[in-house]
Parts: C-alpha cells; structure tokens; sequence
C-alpha cells in the first residue's frame, strides 16, 4: 500500500492511461498480495487464484478509463477481483462465499491446496467466515498492509477491520492458527509477479518486451548501435512501428533464444561495427533458409539475430 512519499492510487491511475507501463506495474505490485487475497478467499486454491489475480489486473488496464474517481483505484480493483473471481468458481464448480450460500455446509470440503495441504478442517474453517472477514484475515498475513489499509481496501473503517480480524483469528486458533500462519506467508507475491502481469500485458497488446537491469544504459545502447527512436514515453520505436519496451528486473534472465530479429542490409557490416565497438557477437553463420546472420547480445546478455536483407 502506498507510502507517504509514494505516488497516489490517483497519481498513478491517470499516468496508465497516459501510457506508462510503469505506473501500471506499481499498481500490480502495490495491489497484487490484496487480489491474491480476495481470489483465494472464493476459490480455495493458490496456483489458480493467482491466474485469477492476473487477469483482474489486465482488466484493469483495458478498463481503467471508466474508473471515474481513480481516489476509489483500490475499492474498484476488489469489486473487479471478487467479481471474476466468483465468475472462474462458477465456472469451475468452486465453493463459493459464505454470503451468497448461508450456509458453510452447503459446499462439500475441498482438498486444500494440492500436494501442500496443510489440513481440511482449516478451508472448512474460513469457510465459516462471513466473506469480508474472510479477504481481511487471508489480507491481514498475505500482506504487509496495516489494519487502515485493509481498511481502505475492503471499504471499512478501521474499527471494523480490528474487530472482524479479531474475531477472525479467535475462530481459526481453534483450527491450528499458528499453522494457518505459517502456511500463507511462503505465498505472498513479489515484484516477479508485476513482471509476469507487463509481460502478458505486452503480449496482448502486440508490443515486444525486454528484460533488463538498467532500463536507460540498454535504451542509450539500441538508440547509438541501431539508431532506433523513442515515443515520448521513452520506449523504443522499431521499424515495424512496434514498441519495444524495457521491463527492469533483477537477473537472472531465463531468455536463450533471440527474442527479436534486426532485418540489415550487410550483415558483415554490421558484424565488424558492433565487433568494433565491444558488442558481445556470435561468428557469422549462413543458414539454408535466411542466409547471412549472426547472434549478437545486449548489455544484460539477451540474444539478438540480424539476418541479412534478401
């Protein structure tokens, strides 16, 4: 949640719709354990609430626009994570909130969490939970987010987040609380997460992406060997007239095969140039079906190909 000095749910909401993929990664990563929390809250399973939460956060780009008060960013983000999150239930013959049953009963008990599970008694036991206590207990040790702002999330003022979590927590120490602690904090998501979301997000959108450790030094490096221009936003322009974005992340990068392929006139040309200049190349091959080309790579070691034009 944000931080005195951080940028405003507000702030960052009209900086997506201006085109910041940036701005959007700090959403998901601001946001990412609270959607988590709500996902699981409905379908009971880790691996399947965090696709969920993945696609409430491309909905969230694609929708943004009709957000009109972004102040509400956080309380619109739940409505949409509870809504698909009860839709992939639906969907997928889940069980479903304690509000919307009556009963805890109603629903057989699921097995718990794939080969992880810790004991069925304790997913009986959230089921028992009125569906907001549920998100604010799940939140409450998903997350590092103070009670106001579980509060703020979840629509509730402060007192009523202490109590719901008060009387949360009492129930389940009858159901092996200190395991039910233990056993959600291996789950929490990280910054990896946010780079998954941009990634899926870019593939979407018909855009290439990058990983790297220093969004400006690989940037001043394509602008200097290739010439390639920047929007105003500072992603580079290829020729296609497809942007290709930076995404900084901490290495290691899984990456082994070119991910983009540079279309030159004189392969050699450019082999002896970027040679020169200390760019780490492959020797040039001649292959069956493009002819002339050679693997060279960025400062962060991701593989590039230049095929010579026919």
């Amino acid at each position: 949640m944000p931080e005195s000095e951080s940028p405003s749910d507000q702030q960052l909401a009209l900086s997506v719709m201006n085109g910041d993929l940036e701005a959007f990664r700090s959403i998901v990563n601001r946001y990412s354990n609270a959607l988590l929390s709500v996902a699981y809250s409905v379908i009971g399973d880790f691996h399947e609430a965090q696709d969920v939460t993945q696609e409430v956060f491309l909905k969230c780009h694609h929708q943004l626009h009709t957000l009109q008060n972004q102040a509400r960013l956080g309380s619109w983000l739940y409505a949409i994570a509870y809504r698909t999150s009860l839709d992939y239930a639906k969907k997928n013959k889940k069980t479903v909130p304690f509000d919307e049953t009556n009963s805890p009963k109603s629903d057989p008990v699921h097995a718990w969490l794939d080969r992880h599970v810790v004991h069925e008694s304790l997913w009986d036991a959230l089921q028992t939970l009125e569906d907001k206590n549920k998100s604010a207990v799940v939140l409450h040790y998903l997350s590092d987010w103070s009670m106001k702002e579980i509060g703020r999330f979840l629509n509730l003022s402060l007192s009523a987040v202490e109590s719901r979590i008060r009387r949360s927590r009492e129930s389940l120490k009858r159901v092996l609380a200190d395991d039910f602690e233990l056993y959600f904090r291996p789950h929490r998501l990280g910054s990896d997460f946010g780079q998954a979301v941009c990634e899926q997000l870019l593939k979407r959108m018909g855009h290439f992406y990058i990983p790297v450790t220093n969004k400006k030094q690989t940037t001043d490096w394509f602008v200097r060997h290739f010439q390639l221009g920047t929007t105003a936003r500072g992603q580079l322009q290829l020729e296609s007239g497809q942007l290709l974005y930076l995404l900084e992340c901490a290495p290691p990068f899984t990456k082994t095969s070119p991910g983009l392929t540079f279309s030159v006139s004189d392969v050699e040309d450019l082999w002896l140039q970027l040679n020169g200049d200390g760019v780490s190349v492959d020797p040039v091959e001649v292959d069956e079906w493009f002819g002339k080309m050679f693997v060279f790579y960025d400062p962060d070691g991701n593989p590039y190909e230049a095929v010579e034009k026919n």
